[in-house]
């Protein structure tokens, strides 16, 4: 059965049993249809039905008359012939589930065509030429009707399922206190780790990304500020560093590392390969193109094996939204939905770094608020959980007092105390209690731990 075969018998089974419409319109969008009056029929029959009006011959007449196509497709002719011909018998759910992989396959085969015409044109770049194929694959392969519809019995049903069997999900496994605070990163949700900066943001999180892929979790991690060399110099001295000690990092990004150094990182990079664990070095990102290298690289670990579990992102206010000439706080808002969006779409738990405001330093305390997010309300929305990084050692050292003042013993004792120490606050757990930790961060090897 062709395309427009199969478009046919659909519009029949539906103008003769009404009922039939609600299943299909879960499956089907005019944009299905390969045949443009077709599918501007489909689009009236949905609608009337929507609107409790019937679908029928004697309703659609007055609405298709008029419209190029009614003439040339027949006219009140295919309006008989629609019922009378074999579409009542025909299976309508199967020709509906057809028509969409026929639609599929039309945008995939003009998505990878235009891209080949790209391709050959001179002006295009080769990250245009791939943008575009990629696009293709996603639309080609993305449900846009893919909304579960469940009882409240059956959303209890599927709780109840899940009663004794292993809870899944990432966990770090090098810093408990995150882990104790988060529980484990599951599927669909959007975790925000906020700090100023000099907090520790990246290190925490690459730790944390490391530690991940470690324990065989599959993990994306998307640098919007760092070129790959820097993070890999921070990659190596997290992997170097043993709890004690290892190689400080400006000994691995030296002009000429000594061989220790060098066998270090040889045996940090040999970790490395074993991990699931890929790295996006970029410097400028649409949301809507965060969206498309997920999916990418979700579909090329699976190939491989493994499954893409964590994504983290360096972090969201570098990110640019879809949309031109927003504001900051729409650009935001957008960025915040889109990151929750990939998130469930693609099925996998988002970790995206974020900058706080300056209000928290002008208090005592400094400890940071929800309200402190910048330029958006919409993140404190879209996230299931919030956590924020706190190291008072940094501000102790941006006010170092003279040495031989008086000041300085009581400023190298409250040092003393902080010294090494990170702070960790969960502001914010959709599905769980909020609280603090305290782990420690080694600057000298861009290490988090405990």
């Amino acid at each position: 059965m062709s395309a427009i075969e199969a478009e046919y018998a659909l519009i029949g089974g539906l103008v003769y049993d009404n009922r039939r419409i609600d299943a299909v319109a879960d499956i089907l969008v005019p944009e299905d249809f390969a045949d443009p009056f077709l599918a501007h029929t489909y689009g009236l029959i949905v609608s009337e039905h929507s609107q409790g009006r019937a679908a029928n011959p004697v309703t659609l007449r007055p609405l298709l008359n008029g419209h190029s196509g009614y003439s040339t497709i027949g006219g009140d002719r295919f309006l008989a012939g629609l019922i009378v011909s074999e579409s009542a018998a025909t299976p309508t759910l199967e020709t509906a589930r057809l028509i969409a992989r026929l639609a599929k396959r039309r945008r995939l085969v003009g998505g990878l065509t235009a891209s080949a015409d790209m391709a050959k044109d001179g002006e295009a770049t080769v990250e245009q030429i791939i943008d575009a194929a990629d696009s293709a694959i996603v639309e080609a392969t993305y449900d846009a009707q893919s909304a579960v519809e469940l009882t409240g019995a059956a959303c209890v049903g599927k709780l109840m399922d899940s009663f004794g069997q292993p809870k899944k999900g990432v966990k770090s496994g090098t810093i408990p206190s995150i882990d104790s605070l988060l529980g484990p990163i599951r599927k669909k949700q959007l975790v925000i780790m906020a700090g100023r900066p000099g907090m520790g943001k990246t290190a925490a999180a690459l730790s944390y990304a490391l530690g991940a892929a470690q324990g065989g979790h599959g993990v994306l991690f998307v640098s919007l500020e760092m070129s790959g060399e820097e993070l890999a110099g921070r990659m190596a001295g997290d992997l170097c560093f043993d709890g004690r000690g290892g190689v400080p990092l400006d000994d691995i990004l030296a002009d000429e590392p000594t061989q220790a150094t060098i066998r270090a990182v040889g045996a940090a990079m040999g970790m490395l390969e074993d991990m699931p664990l890929r790295v996006i070095d970029t410097g400028k990102l649409t949301i809507g193109r965060l969206g498309m290298m997920v999916r990418r690289h979700a579909r090329r670990m699976a190939a491989q094996g493994h499954e893409l579990e964590l994504v983290v992102v360096d972090y969201l206010q570098l990110l640019s939204p879809d949309t031109k000439g927003r504001s900051a706080y729409e650009a935001v808002s957008e960025i915040s939905r889109g990151l929750k969006a990939i998130a469930k779409d693609v099925g996998v738990g988002i970790v995206a770094l974020a900058q706080l405001s300056r209000e928290v330093e002008k208090r005592a305390d400094r400890r940071p608020q929800l309200s402190d997010l910048r330029d958006s309300g919409q993140i404190e929305q879209d996230a299931d959980a919030v956590l924020f990084l706190v190291r008072e050692e940094y501000y102790l050292r941006q006010n170092q007092p003279e040495e031989g003042t008086a000041e300085r013993a009581d400023w190298e004792m409250a040092l003393a105390a902080v010294e090494n120490q990170i702070e960790f606050i969960c502001a914010k757990r959709r599905n769980g209690r909020t609280g603090s930790g305290k782990g420690q961060f080694f600057t000298r090897f861009q290490a988090v731990r405990g």
